[in-house]
């Protein structure tokens, strides 16, 4: 009992040693990585694909809410007000929080977990819903709750609106996310020896990438590159039975020769050992995160 009645140390001291133990235990079973494991990321295109969808779900829950009546709203207004009330105030809310979505998927590149982007866009979303629900507050209720404080106002609008979207964008990615997470065996076949054979002998090593230019193949090895006539297409089935991927229509990429990925501007890079920036293609970058390569 002695830990919990000591006060030697002060109420402040004890309370960054609660704050500490806190942020250890939340930390460990839900760290970004296995969020990201579970659910994937969040990109600004896929926070908005859908959304008449979601302004529907929206709406079916406003109905909801004008049949039960919470807040005292039941008392408050007759049926059609109560309607207009709820109704706008989810499907408004609905388009901010797709809005503020899409804003901080852009602006955090995927350094933030779906639970952080939620809980982001719920605050943001519910700094002008508390104007639109004071306005409509105003107009449709009686004087009484028209006056309101905006923090009360603020405090129950973040409050539903972390209780609907938090738990729908991950339900959502949960859904959307691969059965499992183990990228799947390299398939049988060449393993680039024929291709490697085209090269100049002290360009021969490890096949690292492939990059088309005009009607020509530039073959990247661990020793260097070299320009061969070769179609691409013929190349891809020569390296068949490597671990790799077509990241865009002129290049492929050895596995083992990512060191790293950075961003320029919307678009993923790839950056392999030799220092070699590749860009990815928006269709194949799905693929790349499938595959553990991200």
């Amino acid at each position: 009992m002695a830990g919990f009645t000591d006060r030697s140390h002060g109420d402040q001291w004890w309370l960054r040693q609660w704050w500490r133990g806190f942020r250890q235990t939340v930390s460990i079973p839900f760290a970004k990585r296995q969020w990201h494991a579970s659910f994937g990321t969040l990109s600004a295109r896929d926070a908005l694909t859908g959304w008449p969808w979601y302004v529907l779900s929206f709406a079916g829950l406003g109905v909801l809410c004008a049949f039960l009546g919470p807040f005292g709203t039941f008392s408050d207004m007759a049926p059609l007000p109560r309607l207009a009330y709820w109704v706008s105030i989810f499907v408004v809310n609905c388009l901010q929080v797709l809005g503020a979505l899409a804003l901080l998927a852009r602006l955090t590149q995927d350094r933030w977990s779906l639970p952080a982007l939620a809980a982001g866009a719920s605050l943001l979303a519910s700094v002008p819903a508390t104007a639109e629900v004071a306005l409509l507050e105003y107009v449709l209720r009686s004087n009484d709750h028209a006056a309101s404080s905006l923090v009360d106002i603020f405090t129950k609008v973040l409050v539903l609106t972390l209780a609907v979207t938090v738990p729908g964008v991950l339900l959502r990615a949960r859904l959307k996310a691969p059965a499992s997470p183990v990228t799947p065996p390299a398939p049988a076949g060449p393993d680039g020896t024929a291709l490697l054979k085209r090269v100049k002998p002290e360009m021969r090593g490890d096949l690292w990438a492939l990059q088309m230019e005009d009607h020509y193949l530039r073959v990247h090895t661990s020793s260097g590159n070299d320009l061969i006539l070769h179609r691409m297409s013929d190349a891809l089935a020569d390296v068949a039975g490597l671990e790799g991927l077509q990241v865009h229509r002129s290049y492929w990429v050895a596995r083992a020769a990512v060191a790293g990925t950075e961003r320029d501007g919307r678009r993923l890079v790839l950056v392999l050992k030799n220092g070699l920036k590749i860009p990815v293609s928006r269709a194949n970058v799905t693929a790349i995160k499938d595959a553990g390569w991200v």
